[in-house]
């Protein structure tokens, strides 16, 4: 038997960050969804804020005109996006993301904020590959243990959320 379309359970959720934190980071968030048979593309409106995403499930397509796109890079800073755009996922979404204040991220990298705007940038690009390969691996190492098991992984977003509040002494 299929699902229709309104029974695949999409699991979106935010996180607040630590006082010490709140200046700089939105919030943190996490979206899961399950691999779809009909799958379309989605519209992506600009908020004006800097993500730094982990894409922890199968790869996620960005069109950058008509039917041409781009594979977005599995550890990136996504930049302030100034107008819409469409992604696509080609099967299990599991993203991780710290969503910063507009100008905020400009306090960790040395690149001016405007050449980060309205794409993609690989971690390793900003930080070099040892820095992104070891995010993402702590990264992944939270939410990607035991995949098949859904207490395990939301158990895991928040002990990694705590984790990183605990850090920053929040």
């Amino acid at each position: 038997m299929t699902k229709s379309r309104a029974e695949i359970k999409m699991e979106y959720r935010t996180f607040t960050p630590c006082p010490e934190l709140a200046p700089i980071v939105k919030c943190y968030w996490t979206l899961e969804v399950p691999v779809q048979k009909d799958v379309q593309r989605q519209r992506i409106v600009p908020d004006g804020c800097i993500e730094m995403a982990f894409i922890l499930g199968d790869d996620i397509k960005r069109y950058t005109s008509g039917n041409e796109y781009i594979l977005q890079p599995r550890a990136m800073v996504l930049g302030q996006t100034l107008e819409p755009f469409y992604i696509e996922p080609t099967g299990y979404v599991n993203t991780f993301a710290v969503r910063f204040y507009p100008y905020s991220f400009s306090n960790f990298v040395t690149v001016p904020i405007k050449n980060l705007a309205n794409k993609e940038t690989a971690l390793s690009i900003l930080f070099g590959s040892e820095v992104a390969e070891a995010l993402e691996q702590k990264i992944s190492k939270h939410f990607y243990h035991k995949r098949t098991n859904r207490n395990y992984r939301t158990l895991s977003s928040q002990q990694t959320f705590r984790k990183i509040n605990d850090r920053h002494h929040c």
